[in-house]
């Protein structure tokens, strides 16, 4: 078959490879309509080369028979494009899990039960979850309903008191909803699984496993409620675009985001054990910014393939059944769509199912761009390594950023954060990186003891820039792109002792100055206006005002040397807003609420 862009209606065994389509194919068929009336289409893949063929269908998909998705292929349904809910056939898709007993993966279905009148359906897990050790020919599970150890025969054996969700909860441990292997999950929720032996530590080894049931296609949602968290997860049998995804959940000039435009990805990495007080792991974070490793036991080092490190980190292509936490920023409804799917496989840095394997391949995680990145480290005194991210984005500010800031939404025994507005952050997006930036660091520690500040990677980074961490204790600035910057400290927690800046104190000193006492701009709802207070008369070339999407809502450029400046804006909606100023002496930006 090397026929693109037709309708097509399959009654026999057919296996499609789409290696003769066009090379700016990336390997992935269009077809406008799908009709598997019997047997089976097979798209050819294998797993372990990362080898596998995208099916998009742009307009009308039925299936009678059976669509299987070997290796990294993948179905990807567009905007548009339906499937006929009276479609009685079956998809199956493989997916890998850690192998270990002890050790969590959080995953999602992209399939529902089988029926013949509706689609995007609820499932247990006997319903939809095969046994995928052998994958030409998957079996049932065998659920464990009496013990906490998986087991290795055949088939697998899975424990099922490990099997949970999370959904739209308070935050508290305690709210853990326990599914089993007869607890109903709806489409778009995530679960927790451990795996099926006892690896004796390495939780590198994987378990195939096999989705079998009716393909989800189209929105798909969720209700959440303000400040609650929900373990969601890609309800597709493609990949999404953790971007997308994040800006179909955005704030709008009218309400608030549905979410907090953060991702957060479990990472189990050690342990060797059932009690919680003995698990190793952490989140992984992920937003518009970047992304954060989790936290891990030893000096972070993710191309070293040991236990107790992290191997795996989120790209920006969540891939086939992978779960994650999402936190709400109001009540609302989180919204999966075909617009957030495409054809992209494991093998890239920027699609990775977060499981603690396959390290070589996905240890380069990070997702390149242009932007300044820096990436700061921290030892601690117990052996924790903790990342922090900061980006430059001329979309973010210095303070509290939707979608570029990333809250730090767990408790290790000793971390590190950024303190934005009083908060503690994992990334942080800032529009600028200057010698006038100060960026607040809190941390703390459990025992007394050395605590190593360390710069784990910068990217994109002039060479000219300096980088301190400053102690605001001992007033001195300590020259981390040089040298690591060892501390003892007693036990506790130091909220404003710390701060990253980019110059030594005479320069900050006198240009804070300016900027803080010289130029104060604000926004009067009363008179609808920008107002700046500019005793010292500098010269201000631009003002402008965005919303809390990076949407201009207003400019002006013409603007007067006055000591006392007011710029009508007219009437805006209630919202968050950001004021950005260009001035002669840098630039400010001020976060305002108008109502």
């Amino acid at each position: 078959i090397t026929v693109d862009w037709n309708i097509v209606e399959t009654s026999h065994n057919i296996t499609m490879d789409n290696a003769s389509l066009p090379t700016a194919n990336n390997l992935n068929r269009s077809v406008l309509g799908l009709f598997v009336t019997a047997n089976e289409l097979e798209l050819s893949g294998d797993t372990a080369t990362n080898a596998g063929n995208g099916l998009t269908v742009t307009h009308y998909l039925k299936i009678d028979g059976k669509i299987d998705l070997e290796g990294e292929s993948q179905l990807i349904q567009t905007t548009d494009s339906d499937l006929d809910p009276t479609s009685s056939g079956s998809l199956e898709r493989d997916q890998q899990g850690t192998r270990d007993l002890y050790t969590y993966n959080y995953w999602a279905s992209p399939v529902g039960m089988i029926n013949s009148t509706t689609n995007n359906n609820s499932y247990t897990l006997p319903n939809v979850f095969r046994d995928g050790t052998n994958p030409a020919a998957p079996t049932n599970i065998n659920f464990i309903t009496n013990g906490y150890n998986g087991s290795s025969g055949s088939p697998i054996g899975i424990a099922d008191y490990w099997i949970w969700k999370y959904a739209n909860q308070s935050g508290a441990y305690a709210d853990w909803q326990h599914v089993r292997s007869t607890g109903s999950l709806l489409p778009g929720e995530g679960f927790t699984m451990k795996g099926v032996a006892n690896t004796s530590g390495n939780v590198t080894l994987e378990q195939n496993y096999t989705y079998q049931g009716k393909p989800n296609n189209g929105d798909i949602t969720l209700p959440i409620t303000a400040n609650n968290e929900y373990l969601v997860g890609n309800p597709y049998a493609s990949a999404i675009d953790a971007h997308q995804f994040i800006m179909d959940n955005a704030p709008t000039i009218d309400a608030a985001g549905a979410t907090t435009g953060t991702l957060y990805f479990w990472e189990h990495w050690g342990g060797g054990s059932h009690i919680l007080a003995e698990y190793q792991g952490g989140y992984a974070t992920y937003n518009l910014s970047g992304v954060t490793p989790a936290a891990t036991y030893g000096t972070n080092d993710p191309m070293v393939a040991t236990g107790g490190t992290p191997s795996k980190l989120p790209g920006r292509y969540i891939p086939v059944g992978q779960g994650f936490f999402v936190k709400s920023e109001a009540t609302g409804t989180i919204r999966f769509t075909n617009a957030q799917r495409l054809f992209e496989k494991e093998g890239s840095s920027s699609s990775t199912f977060v499981r603690t394997a396959n390290i070589n391949e996905s240890a380069s995680a990070y997702n390149i761009d242009n932007r300044l990145k820096i990436r700061l480290g921290i030892n601690t005194v117990n052996g924790i390594h903790r990342q922090l991210l900061v980006t430059k984005d001329s979309h973010a500010t210095v303070g509290e950023d939707w979608g570029y800031d990333g809250v730090n939404n767990e408790d290790q025994v000793d971390d590190m954060y950024w303190m934005i507005e009083g908060n503690k952050y994992i990334i942080q997006g800032t529009d600028v990186i200057d010698v006038n930036t100060v960026l607040p660091i809190g941390i703390h520690t459990d025992d007394s003891g050395n605590n190593t500040f360390t710069i784990d990677a910068l990217e994109n980074v002039p060479d000219n820039l300096e980088i301190y961490i400053f102690d605001n204790a001992t007033s001195t600035y300590h020259d981390i792109k040089a040298n690591d910057f060892t501390i003892n400290l007693p036990a506790g927690e130091y909220l404003d002792r710390f701060s990253m800046v980019f110059s030594t104190s005479s320069t900050l000193s006198i240009e804070d100055n300016v900027i803080a006492q010289d130029i104060n701009t604000y926004y009067n709802n009363s008179q609808t206006s920008i107002i700046i207070n500019n005793p010292k008369l500098h010269n201000i070339t631009s003002v402008k005002l965005y919303n809390i999407l990076s949407q201009e809502i207003f400019s002006e450029t013409d603007i007067d040397t006055l000591d006392y400046t007011a710029l009508k804006t007219g009437k805006l909606s209630t919202g968050t807003y950001i004021i950005k100023m260009k001035t002669d002496v840098g630039e400010i930006s001020k976060k305002v609420l108008i109502e």
